[in-house]
């Protein structure tokens, strides 16, 4: 047949070997056909142990229902409180104020006593509170802190003598100010808001005077112009000694 049919010789070999691998099966199929069985028995045993699990814990311990009771108790609260709550008859009524109008009784205004002048003011009424402006510990304090001042300022003419400018503008610079604020407390006898703050009085006339040399006298000595100096150190003591003598210290 080969000599005779040359061009069909790869047919007839194929016909030859066809029969001996059609009954074979291929490989890759052998697995396939092993996982499916696997994989419903798997789940079979696994269904069973879960179901005998279940039994078993609901026969030995049931849990509570969280979310239920919970919700029973709420409702309880709600009956208790409204059992116990006053009904609406005898309930106090909300009270508003607006900016200070009405009586609210949370209202920061509230706080304000009825006989106090200024209303944004929560201190008590002059006749009632415990602070006297003029009391005399208060005048004394200052009149002790004036004195030291007063001792610390007599040091001047020897700054102006030997021509120490640095240590008489220290001296100046650091007295002045306290000196300035206990001498209007004793002025106007009281703090700044306690007093009456005319400065047309004499006294606080002549305060302003003595104040106006002392700083006549920082300006002299910075400029080493020690004539002048003296010369302003000399008219604030004797506005001084004239302050003194009216408000009588």
């Amino acid at each position: 047949l080969a000599q005779a049919f040359p061009l069909r010789r790869p047919v007839i070999a194929h016909l030859l070997v066809l029969p001996r691998l059609s009954p074979r099966i291929p490989p890759a199929m052998a697995p396939r056909t092993r996982v499916l069985p696997a994989c419903l028995a798997a789940s079979v045993v696994v269904g069973a142990v879960h179901l005998l699990g279940r039994g078993s814990q609901e026969g030995a311990f049931v849990t509570p229902n969280l979310r239920g009771e919970a919700a029973a108790a709420l409702a309880a609260a709600v009956v208790a409180g409204s059992l116990g709550a006053p009904g609406p008859a005898s309930a106090a009524a909300t009270k508003f104020s607006v900016f200070g109008f009405g009586d609210g009784a949370s209202d920061v205004y509230a706080s304000i006593d009825a006989d106090q002048k200024n209303p944004y003011s929560q201190f008590s009424n002059p006749k009632d509170r415990l602070y006297k402006e003029d009391a005399a510990e208060y005048i004394q304090k200052k009149k002790v802190a004036l004195d030291e001042s007063f001792k610390r300022l007599e040091k001047a003419p020897y700054f102006i003598k030997t021509k120490q400018s640095e240590n008489l503008k220290s001296l100046l610079t650091l007295q002045l100010e306290m000196m300035r604020q206990n001498m209007e407390y004793v002025t106007a006898k009281g703090a700044p808001g306690y007093r009456n703050n005319d400065e047309s009085t004499p006294a606080f006339q002549k305060a302003n005077a003595f104040f106006q040399d002392i700083s006549d006298l920082n300006v002299y000595g910075k400029s080493k112009k020690w004539p002048e100096a003296s010369d302003s150190y000399s008219k604030a003591m004797t506005k001084l000694a004239e302050w003194k003598t009216l408000v009588a210290y």
